[in-house]
């Protein structure tokens, strides 16, 4: 990443929940993904200037927001940041333009005018700025809170779940807009988000936040498909979760057994025979092949034979679970996602028996024992 645009190392404690995130954010779109809890609102207001921190330091832009060693704390209309809360935290007396230009004190009349015509333009708001947020729809509403937030030209957005409250069809426009944005004004955005798939629709790079603590940081597709630790990874919808044990090392390549079953895997120069190891894979990285094939070539070296144990529709896609019989006799339960179409085409009732198929690179390592 180059240079970070805000850097925050800081420690608060509310009741009996302890925050102390480390973060840095470039010029991109990062989220701050992690279940309900992990502080990601809490975090978020620090950030912003609305609670104070007990310990640490928030630098944005090279000036100091806080440091708690120094006594820096800087109030919320002078750290350049724009926040959007969950509720949008619109005042219902104001008209659009009145709340959208509610911050711009110090302009004069001409310089508000100005700004407020550009950010009408900007977020398609024009013909609406004499209506009160009761006559709006959710998106425009939505729309109004980011223009609002954005009126002093902000170093920083923050925008917490901004899409919780709308339908999936708005939500995924919005989603579209906010990206084709932050791409536009070249503003460093951090986003939360509790949805893994929202994470993944939108963030350059991800941040997840795991009992007040960052458990993971990195480009979206690493964090995704390289998870650093087990929590990251079920957080991230790795299902597929092995044990196993190194019998050799072919190559680059290390041979595993699992359950009975010997799985080629990407290796790591430290691991050796003998160690046990922890592999995950994606359930859109597990292969089904049509009956009577082979899986594809790159998946081949680790084919599987599986039995449909369930499918269940998810709209736009279908989580496949297949039972994999092992030579011990138990059973190794695989889940795989793939589109609807190719689930059609496939014929994958329970009960219906296919050959799986997983490229050794898609198998990831997340933890190892001497």
């Amino acid at each position: 990443m180059a240079e970070p645009v805000l850097q925050a190392d800081f420690g608060l404690q509310a009741q009996d929940f302890h925050l102390q995130p480390r973060l840095q954010v470039g010029q991109e779109m990062a989220v701050l993904f992690g279940p309900s809890g992990a502080g990601k609102s809490l975090c978020m207001r620090a950030l912003a200037g609305l609670i104070r921190p007990d310990a640490g330091s928030i630098r944005l832009a090279g000036r100091v927001l806080f440091d708690a060693q120094r006594g820096v704390m800087l109030p919320p209309q002078r750290r350049r940041i724009g926040y959007v809360p969950q509720s949008y935290a619109l005042f219902p007396h104001m008209t659009v333009a009145e709340n959208i230009t509610y911050g711009l004190h110090g302009m004069s009349r001409d310089q508000r005018t100005a700004r407020l015509r550009e950010l009408l333009a900007v977020m398609r708001l024009e013909g609406l700025q004499h209506r009160r947020p009761d006559q709006l729809s959710g998106g425009q509403q939505q729309r109004v809170a980011l223009a609002r937030a954005l009126a002093r030209r902000p170093a920083l957005l923050l925008m917490d779940e901004p899409f919780a409250a709308l339908d999936e069809s708005l939500r995924e426009h919005l989603r579209q807009e906010v990206v084709a944005l932050q791409r536009k004004l070249r503003i460093p955005v951090l986003l939360v988000t509790h949805d893994v798939s929202e994470a993944y629709r939108l963030a350059d790079r991800l941040i997840v936040l795991a009992e007040g603590r960052v458990a993971q940081a990195g480009p979206r597709d690493e964090v995704f498909r390289r998870p650093a630790n087990l929590s990251v990874a079920r957080l991230m919808g790795m299902s597929n979760i092995l044990h196993g044990k190194i019998l050799q090392r072919q190559g680059s390549r290390l041979m595993v057994e699992c359950m009975g079953l010997r799985l080629l895997v990407e290796g790591d120069g430290e691991l050796c025979a003998g160690q046990s190891i922890t592999l995950g894979v994606r359930p859109e990285e597990v292969m089904i092949s049509r009956p009577g094939r082979e899986p594809a070539p790159k998946a081949r070296p680790n084919t599987l034979v599986g039995r449909v144990v369930e499918d269940r529709p998810l709209g736009q896609d279908h989580l496949v679970t297949f039972a994999v019989e092992t030579p011990p006799g138990e059973v190794l339960t695989l889940q795989t996602r793939l589109p609807h179409p190719i689930a059609l085409k496939l014929g994958l009732a329970p009960g219906a028996q296919r050959k799986l198929g997983i490229d050794p690179q898609s198998l990831h390592i997340i933890g190892r024992q001497q």
